[in-house]
């Protein structure tokens, strides 16, 4: 793609050198400057796939590691120490107040990305992530009864946003974002209903066939939940607080981020990649 580009800015500066030589043929020795046209912020950039999928592999080897020295903990699995509290009715039925804490969340290193629907550019990135299978377990107390839930999301498509921009030849992230969709989903809540194991069968199979929709609802803005906005709200804080920190500590312009970003695709020295070594501490800002 850059011999493509260089080879027509050569046959160009040719082209544009015999027009002005034919139109006055006086001037001898004339020299003919073409000024390089300034790269587009908002052009789509191309990128090599092979070295992405490189990137991506090393990445899910280092979610096991993850980065201590800027307070990201091991990923696989993901351990929260975060305490869930809320109630509501259930049609009527039943009054359930419920109380969720010790997360572990598996699957995070098992995905893939699209390319086709993949975006590059000086100002924001877009890549879409595919997981097959992330389940999630947390200790559960049901107006009184303890037990242990899980829901296990199947297919899900995690499309991430991110927009960012260069200060004093740093690059910062201005905005983090996207959405998720989900196929199918199984739910499993303990003690649902502690008298009857069929109806909570019942009721475990109609919640998780929701959850695509109510997930879809969510996306839209058209359902509000309170607690997972301020959830969600806090991990993006989180996470842009995190990656600025890291961009400013090495120094990185958007140019020497991609040039890093190599670099960890193909495991160099210097590339900061895994070193072995996994951290039990719980994220920051669910322990805040």
């Amino acid at each position: 793609m850059q011999r493509a580009s260089v080879l027509v800015s050569l046959l160009l500066l040719v082209v544009v050198g015999r027009v002005a030589t034919e139109a006055d043929p006086e001037p001898q020795g004339q020299t003919v400057s073409v000024p390089p046209a300034a790269p587009s912020l908002t052009d789509p950039l191309p990128f090599d796939e092979p070295t992405v999928e490189r990137f991506f592999t090393a990445v899910k080897s280092q979610l096991r590691c993850g980065y201590p020295m800027f307070g990201i903990p091991s990923l696989v699995p993901l351990k929260l120490s975060y305490t869930l509290k809320t109630s509501f009715d259930l049609l009527s039925l039943k009054k359930i107040n419920v109380v969720a804490s010790n997360f572990t969340v598996y699957g995070l290193n098992d995905f893939t990305w699209d390319p086709s629907r993949t975006r590059f550019t000086r100002t924001s990135a877009t890549v879409p992530l595919s997981f097959p299978n992330v389940t999630a377990f947390a200790h559960t107390s049901l107006n009184g009864a303890n037990g242990t839930s899980y829901v296990q999301l199947r297919n899900v498509t995690v499309r991430l946003d991110a927009q960012y921009e260069e200060k004093d030849d740093l690059l910062y992230v201005t905005e983090l974002g996207g959405s998720i969709l989900l196929e199918d989903a199984k739910v499993k809540i303990a003690s649902l209903f502690p008298k009857s194991a069929k109806l909570s069968k019942i009721w475990n199979k109609a919640i998780g066939k929701s959850l695509p929709i109510l997930v879809e609802l969510f996306n839209g803005g058209k359902l509000k939940i309170e607690y997972l906005s301020r959830l969600l709200s806090g991990a993006k804080f989180y996470a842009m607080n995190t990656i600025n920190n890291a961009l400013n500590t090495h120094g990185l312009s958007f140019d020497r981020l991609v040039e890093s970003m190599a670099k960890f695709a193909d495991g160099s020295p210097d590339s900061l990649q895994c070193d072995g070594t996994a951290s039990d501490t719980l994220v920051g800002w669910l322990r805040a």
